[in-house]
């Protein structure tokens, strides 16, 4: 699926050190007098005894706030809380359910972004009490170190932070002294159904419209309080202020949202910063702390270079499915795993992405003990479980393919008639679907997006017209970028475009596994070689009812295409534009709609990716 070289980074290599001599790395912890406040005397701490619920209902007995907030709540499944969730970074993350790591994922880029077509702030995080502003600026040349001016910088999230959200204290009345809001809910710690502030999200409005915009990319600033703050900080590295070195202190920690394609955290410290000592103001007043936790605005509705194209991860299973990060001045692409690895279940995928499917001897028990096809079934030893056509039943209770039952193969491959093979090779799959762990699937079947994006590549991405086409597409009047030559082409039903021609959906196809194509989608095969669209050559292969069944070696995802008929070899998914880039799958409803696809997508597939327990006997399952 990839179309650029990828790398895995390294969390590690990920971690921001500030620019002293000490490379001191970033985020610090909360001091400790920040943290006591917070956590104890404003109560936002796991021991707090709750004693009203949401709706305001006496909870008699009171529950402790982390056992409130926890995901064995019976109310509702909620992030577990720990003491200083409420004041630091991992528990804003947390809280939002992003799979994100402070420091092993904090990076000074990308700082500057394409928003053709606007987007929205909302502060996150306020640990501080200086009253500053957030706003966007022009960046005509991205490799200029001068920052702008005051005057070019444009706020749109303006006024007192605290007024703006209506932040209260405990008694209702308004909060002046900062550190509103927090990083957890904004409820009440004693009284639940008590809103101490009011989450509330700033739009820019469309800014190809407004006369400031200079038409390429903005990035964006904290506008400094003279009283507190006097400094602006800046989401481009480069403007901020500079140490005696002549080297840029970090300022700001920038962190891509994992459920919001378009989404970004900017974490900044708000204090001044001296030539000499980052921890010092110019006055020789203490400067910053090195928390990041001052500000946080969550930022949507923006792209980057060389993100969200469909990519293999070179991980297993689940983790396999994966999309492009945003790429840095001179690195490649980061491939990201659209999933994230979990607890395994009987399901036909590799949720733990070790490299064996549906492998522990407790995910299926009872009358139905044995896991099979991704469901669990009864053992076939005494007739309670009769085996597909094909297959038999061995020693054990297990069905199998005695053909392949002592050949062990790797992970990504399958066995068929006992020769390990890519169950995608040779495979040309009809036109806006590709090769998926030996079938033909469509990667936005089921994905749905908000208003704004459309799905290509099973992608949630903003519409063509915000972020551009690559060269050789146009941005169709759906928001999705197609082939210029078909832009205006209607084609009657049963065809489709491709170079302009409107050609039968079949045509050129060859379909996985001995599979006949018929209007578009590959019906599932026998394995033997039929003629025309639907011969592999692999040789045979069982499948019943529809399912195909036969053992990958790991459950990786495979992407492999043959040529033909103007499909494009090796991702045979239709066109995709590589501009523009919320760097990661998600969004808020789309995003999980996004994961919820790809999940669909792969237990729709249907695989017998099964290796029998190694309690019953050293032996893998090769159907």
């Amino acid at each position: 699926m990839c179309a650029a070289t990828l790398s895995l980074e390294s969390p590690a290599s990920a971690q921001v050190t500030q620019t002293d001599a000490a490379k001191t790395p970033l985020p610090q912890p909360v001091p400790a007098a920040e943290a006591t406040l917070v956590n104890d005397s404003w109560a936002w701490n796991a021991n707090t005894m709750v004693n009203r619920d949401p709706m305001g209902a006496n909870l008699n007995p009171a529950v402790r706030y982390g056992d409130w907030y926890s995901p064995t709540n019976p109310v509702m499944a909620y992030p577990q809380f720990v003491t200083g969730d409420a004041i630091n970074l991992s528990g804003l993350f947390k809280w939002r359910k992003e799979m994100i790591d402070p420091s092993k994922d904090a990076k000074t880029g990308p700082g500057y972004f394409s928003a053709k077509c606007g987007f929205t702030g909302e502060l996150l995080l306020m640990g501080g009490n200086c009253q500053a502003q957030f706003g966007w600026y022009n960046v005509t040349d991205p490799n200029s170190k001068t920052p702008p001016t005051a005057a070019e910088v444009y706020p749109f999230i303006t006024g007192k932070p605290s007024e703006q959200l209506k932040c209260v204290e405990e008694n209702g009345m308004p909060k002046t002294d900062g550190f509103c809001p927090l990083a957890w809910d904004n409820r009440h710690p004693y009284d639940l159904s008590k809103i101490r502030w009011t989450p509330k999200s700033f739009p820019s409005g469309d800014i190809s419209k407004d006369p400031r915009y200079k038409g390429g990319y903005v990035a964006f600033a904290v506008i400094g309080d003279p009283a507190k703050c006097p400094q602006n900080k800046f989401s481009m590295y480069e403007h901020n202020q500079r140490n005696s070195s002549n080297v840029p202190w970090v300022t700001t920690l920038i962190y891509h949202s994992t459920v919001d394609p378009g989404g970004f955290y900017m974490a900044f410290e708000d204090l001044p910063m001296s030539a000499a000592d980052w921890k010092k103001g110019t006055d020789g007043k203490p400067g910053a702390d090195g928390d990041f936790n001052d500000f946080v605005f969550y930022v949507s509705g923006l792209t980057c270079a060389g993100g969200n194209l469909p990519c293999d991860t070179g991980l297993l299973g689940a983790c396999s499915v994966g999309h492009t990060d945003c790429a840095g001045e001179g690195e490649p692409a980061v491939c990201r795993p659209v999933i994230q690895k979990g607890p395994e279940v009987c399901d036909n995928v590799d949720n733990d992405c070790d490299g064996v499917v549906d492998n522990g001897d407790t995910l299926c028990s009872g009358d139905k003990p044995i896991c099979f096809q991704g469901m669990c079934v009864g053992t076939c030893a005494n007739g309670e479980f009769q085996c597909p056509i094909g297959l038999t039943c061995d020693a054990f209770g297990h069905c199998a393919d005695p053909v392949c039952a002592t050949v062990s193969c790797e992970p990504g491959t399958a066995c068929r008639a006992g020769k390990c093979v890519n169950p995608c090779d040779g495979v040309v799959c009809p036109y806006g679907k590709s090769c998926q762990l030996g079938q033909c699937v469509d990667p936005c079947e089921g994905v749905t997006c908000q208003a704004d994006r459309v799905c290509e590549n099973g992608l949630c991405l903003s519409k063509c017209d915000c972020r551009g086409c690559e060269a050789g597409l146009t941005c169709a009047s759906d928001g999705r970028c197609t082939d210029s030559a078909c832009a205006n082409k209607m084609c009657p039903d049963g065809t489709v475009c491709k170079a302009g021609d409107c050609i039968d959906q079949c045509a050129g196809v060859v379909c996985p596994n001995g599979g006949v194509c018929s209007k578009g989608s590959c019906v599932a095969g026998t394995g033997t070689p039929t003629g025309g669209g639907g011969d592999t050559g692999l040789g045979p292969v069982d499948f019943t009812a529809g399912n195909p069944a036969m053992s990958l070696g790991g459950g990786r995802n495979s992407s492999s295409a043959g040529t033909g008929s103007g499909v494009t070899p090796g991702r045979d998914s239709g066109p995709a534009s590589a501009k523009g880039c919320g760097c990661r799958v998600g969004g808020d409803t789309d995003a999980s709609s996004s994961k919820l696809a790809w999940f669909s997508a792969l237990l729709g597939l249907g695989l017998a990716l099964q290796r029998r327990r190694a309690a019953r006997g050293a032996r893998v399952d090769h159907v």
